[in-house]
């Protein structure tokens, strides 16, 4: 279902696209603040329903210049109030309210029934994207990222995804099939459908055969380095919806990079969580205060940041964490690793020792409430 929204409100209008699009990925909206614009996207493109905000109530549909009769035309309002005797609906509704409201006015119109996905027939389905990011090359971000993927699937349906561009999904976890994300992003370029994005992403989904819980899952990560150069932020966000609204998921574990790109920026949106991983040395102290400076920045154009936390991994112990970065909570200082004789310390090594310590990540163990866009 494609849905237009025109209103002189560019705030709500990006919080509503941004809230819709991240709990029903079936609904590609577009949104947009002047007529002449609106003209152009229905011009271009075949919507289901397009929405008026107030300040255009005057607007006479014969002005689109576009056969209209297979589009729902309804009004949106800050009030209760109904506009030039039409369908109206109240702007400020939570997400799900809004969702139903649009679904009834596409049954009501075009007498088609919606199905619901079974997000909604659950009512209690929730999944959390938790992003590991490295403050420096060498901090552990990928180590820790798969430690709290392996912790979390003892009791939850965890997915890691590997978004790096050197992925090191191999070293942690494995599985026969030959499919991953390079096949995800060459699909999404495509005319796809949403059965086809569904079916491809769930063939890709492969339980892990390395560890012993049947709850983890991951997905092949690039298949060479260039791969990641055609990701743009829109493929991630398809891809990680259809995975949230069409999955038993309770987490996603996220493995990055940390590069400042369009791509970063809707990873960062999307995230409910993001840990950062630093030994706590003085270069290392220096690289966060520019992260954070970046997320203070980025906080214009997100609607609504991720909570930030830091894991000091390698952890020197020089104790001046908190004047340096008071905006994140430290979740665990990881000492050196070391091996009994001396030998060579592999990966497995490392998350053994810790998930020795239960409480590593015990703090990324929360609920999430429902989003409303007002």
């Amino acid at each position: 279902m494609k849905l237009l929204i025109l209103d002189k409100d560019t705030d709500y209008l990006e919080r509503f696209k941004h809230y819709m699009s991240k709990k029903y990925t079936h609904l590609q909206i577009s949104v947009c603040d002047n007529i002449e614009t609106a003209k152009l996207l229905i011009h271009e493109d075949t919507f289901d329903i397009v929405l008026f905000g107030v300040e255009f109530e005057n607007v006479k549909l014969e002005e689109l210049s576009v056969n209209i009769s297979n589009i729902v035309f309804a009004y949106i309002s800050e009030t209760n109030e109904i506009i030039n005797g039409q369908d109206t609906i109240f702007k400020y509704l939570s997400v799900s309210e809004l969702y139903t409201m649009i679904c009834e006015l596409y049954e009501k119109n075009k007498k088609r029934i919606i199905k619901t996905n079974k997000t909604e027939k659950s009512g209690d389905k929730q999944t959390e994207i938790i992003t590991f990011l490295p403050v420096h090359g060498g901090a552990g971000s990928s180590t820790m990222a798969a430690a709290c993927s392996i912790s979390f699937a003892s009791e939850s349906e965890v997915l890691y995804i590997n978004l790096e561009q050197r992925p090191s999904d191999a070293v942690f976890f494995s599985g026969e099939n030959k499919k991953g994300l390079t096949d995800v992003i060459a699909f999404l370029k495509t005319k796809y459908t949403d059965d086809g994005i569904i079916k491809l992403l769930k063939s890709v989904i492969q339980k892990d055969q390395k560890h012993q819980s049947a709850k983890l899952s991951f997905i092949k990560g690039y298949t060479n380095i260039m791969d990641c150069l055609s990701t743009s932020g829109q493929n991630l966000e398809v891809m990680l919806n259809v995975i949230k609204n069409n999955t038993d998921f309770k987490y996603i574990i996220i493995d990055s990079d940390f590069i400042v790109s369009p791509v970063l920026q809707k990873l960062i949106s999307m995230s409910d969580k993001l840990v950062f991983v630093s030994s706590g040395s003085d270069i290392s102290n220096s690289n966060l205060s520019k992260i954070q400076r970046y997320l203070q920045l980025l906080k214009r154009d997100v609607v609504q940041m991720p909570e930030n936390y830091l894991l000091l991994n390698q952890y020197y112990g020089l104790n001046d964490e908190k004047t340096i970065i008071p905006d994140m909570e430290i979740i665990a200082k990881l000492a050196r690793y070391r091996t009994g004789d001396n030998s060579r310390i592999t990966s497995q090594d490392v998350i053994n020792q810790v998930l020795s310590n239960k409480d590593v990540f015990l703090k990324l163990k929360t609920t999430i409430s429902e989003d409303v866009p007002s």
